[in-house]
């Protein structure tokens, strides 16, 4: 019974939400939003995952050349970090993430049919110069060249040949350089994208009467709410409802993202930690009237009680999605997302004034 009730939470408390949203005093969108993202959140995000994809280059160019144990830890080491920058970065699903297929290119997701895989899998098993070259493989699927796509050279079958001093080990390190080389370029471009200076920024910025993209702050308030709304059902209905299965019978851990390099469980932390910290960059518990301030705390106590759960979870993913209380806790988590999903679109964006048009999922 009392997993029943902890499990049930958010749900409850979802619908309490929408209940009292008809009560709220419509403060209005939190002024300079715009700019209180870009310096607090959006450019330091995207200025991380920049510097972390060259810096995952790098340590490619180095293994490659003088492939050991040593440098092939390294290597583990900066693409856990890149995943997880990359998570940090996928809830910002406009303007310059979804301009030039960037998104696409970074993280071919979901993808149900194993596109990546096939496509990966028949890369490395030719020898096809475009496929060790960053601009020959910019013109190839974008499924070949992702994360996912990374991953699998890097830890899928066959990524023990790295080590060798082999034809097929030297080409498969050469092709995952020139993935690396292939993101760390879409990641630039998303960080130029937000510099100083930059036409999105300013408009994102600074809206206004002329401003042909935002008008107001209410605008970008909008966007704001629809990046977090989106990021958090894309997780939770993309990442991990189809590993978890409705039932464990129907559970699959290598459905989920990047089971292979340990880091599907991390990616789903970070984003339910980039969801609070945009939040807070963004001002909106200052904005709030005082009566609507319990937002503010359901906001954060549900975001803490689904990091807890994660962070319950002390098994392999592929143990954890069997019945007990790891697949519970992953359960709630899905359960708390959605929760938090509806009261950001419905309750907050109610409070701040705002109206959420279509989202970048709609129609998928």
């Amino acid at each position: 019974m009392r997993t029943l009730i902890a499990a049930l939470g958010p749900v409850l408390g979802s619908a309490l939400a929408i209940l009292l949203a008809s009560t709220l005093a419509h403060a209005g969108a939190p002024k300079d939003i715009g700019a209180n993202l870009v310096d607090g959140y959006i450019r330091p995000a995207t200025t991380q995952f920049s510097g972390d994809a060259a810096a995952m280059t790098r340590s490619l160019e180095s293994f490659c050349g003088a492939p050991d144990a040593a440098g092939e830890a390294e290597v583990h080491a900066r693409f856990d970090a890149l995943v997880r920058d990359w998570f940090a970065v996928m809830i910002l699903r406009f303007g310059p993430l979804v301009e030039d297929n960037r998104f696409e290119r970074i993280f071919f997701w979901p993808d149900p049919r194993g596109v990546t895989l096939r496509q990966v899998q028949g890369l490395l098993a030719g020898d096809d110069p475009a496929a060790v070259d960053a601009a020959r493989l910019a013109e190839k699927s974008v499924a070949v060249q992702g994360l996912p796509a990374l991953e699998y050279a890097l830890y899928g079958t066959g990524s023990d040949g790295l080590l060798t001093d082999s034809d097929q080990g030297r080409y498969r390190c050469a092709y995952a350089l020139a993935v690396s080389r292939r993101i760390a370029a879409t990641a630039g471009g998303l960080a130029d994208a937000w510099a100083p200076g930059s036409a999105y920024a300013r408009d994102f910025s600074m809206p206004g009467p002329d401003n042909d993209v935002y008008r107001d702050d209410g605008e970008v308030t909008a966007e704001a709410i629809k990046a977090m709304a989106t990021g958090l059902v894309f997780v939770a209905d993309a990442v991990v409802t189809p590993f978890l299965g409705d039932d464990p019978a129907k559970a699959n851990y290598k459905r989920a993202p990047f089971w292979r390099s340990g880091q599907a469980l991390p990616a789903i932390a970070t984003t339910l930690t980039a969801v609070r910290d945009f939040y807070s960059a963004a001002g909106f518990a200052g904005s709030l009237d005082q009566s609507d301030q319990w937002i503010d705390g359901s906001l954060r106590f549900e975001i803490r009680s689904a990091l807890a759960a994660l962070d319950s979870v002390d098994v392999p993913l592929e143990q954890a999605v069997a019945p007990g209380p790891a697949r519970d806790a992953l359960t709630y988590v899905v359960i708390a997302m959605k929760s938090i999903h509806t009261t950001i679109e419905t309750v907050l964006a109610q409070a701040a004034g705002v109206a959420v048009g279509f989202n970048a999922l709609d129609g998928d």
